[in-house]
């Protein structure tokens, strides 16, 4: 009778072990999925005063199909006018025409397949390849060595250049640039930011190069590894996708929603307690 009392004793003090590791495991994992996660947060780890090496680059390069504004501002009016093409008025008062830039469109060049574009008394000027800057001073350059104008003030605009960005943000869309080295941060700024359920590990960079696409992920959860990327500042027609993170994948399966519910981990808990308790009873 002792041997079998002391068994017994055993027995349910090894089946009270078990139920309470098997509570204490259920419990570790109702807590874990209810902690905040550490990847929503930009930047985790960056720390004041902290200097980072940018990824080498000049800026937008222009390409053929690439649209541009360009306005040359001279002394005379009348060369302004053959220069600019824009839409002309007479102004009543003045002996000479002056010039009325109604639209962009007026001044408008496209880059042709072979780079160059067609300007008003200068003829065809090498275009691709340039940045803005570059091709303004190139223009310039031209215009007094061909002694069509001197000390002429060109400014050139973007009329058709852009990025895209895709995926899990609060306005998706295409946006123009306002700026020669615009970053993959400004371009989700301009689109609203990302949402919360947005993989900020998981950002990709689309961007077409001749007749391929080069593809980069950007983790923006890494800024050092990030503003080295040659996707950090944006081309022309870049695409900007955001990946949506598992819980948002989760949710677009069937009863994902109810899954990930703190009611449903609480109800699972006591199902499997119970079930326990009377297993090793």
């Amino acid at each position: 009778m002792r041997l079998a009392h002391v068994i017994y004793i055993i027995a349910n003090r090894n089946n009270m072990r078990i139920r309470n590791w098997i509570f204490a495991g259920f419990t570790a994992l109702f807590l874990a999925s209810c902690q905040t996660p550490k990847n929503v947060a930009y930047f985790p780890q960056l720390t004041e005063g902290e200097t980072l090496a940018l990824a080498d680059t000049k800026g937008i390069v222009l390409k053929p199909t690439d649209k541009l504004s360009i306005i040359v501002n001279t002394k005379s009016a009348e060369l302004n006018n053959v220069l600019n093409m824009p839409v002309t008025s007479q102004i009543i008062g003045y002996s000479e025409i002056q010039s009325i830039n109604q639209s962009r469109g007026t001044s408008g060049y496209t880059i042709d397949p072979e780079g160059y574009i067609d300007f008003p008394l200068v003829g065809k000027v090498k275009a691709a390849g340039m940045t803005r800057a570059e091709l303004t001073a190139h223009l310039k350059k031209t215009l007094e060595e061909q002694n069509v104008a001197r000390d002429a003030v060109v400014t050139i605009e973007y009329m058709n250049l852009g990025f895209s960005v895709m995926g899990d943000v609060v306005s998706p869309g295409f946006y123009q640039f306002n700026s020669d080295r615009m970053n993959v941060l400004q371009a989700l700024s301009v689109a609203g930011d990302m949402n919360i359920t947005g993989n900020r590990e998981q950002v990709k960079v689309i961007r077409t190069n001749g007749d391929k696409q080069e593809v980069y992920v950007l983790n923006l959860l890494d800024l050092q590894s990030m503003v080295a990327s040659p996707a950090y500042y944006l081309q022309q027609n870049d695409v900007v996708y955001v990946e949506p993170n598992n819980y948002k994948k989760r949710q677009s399966t069937a009863n994902a929603s109810e899954i990930t519910r703190a009611s449903f981990w609480l109800s699972a808990l006591s199902v499997l307690t119970t079930v326990a308790v009377l297993v090793f009873k």
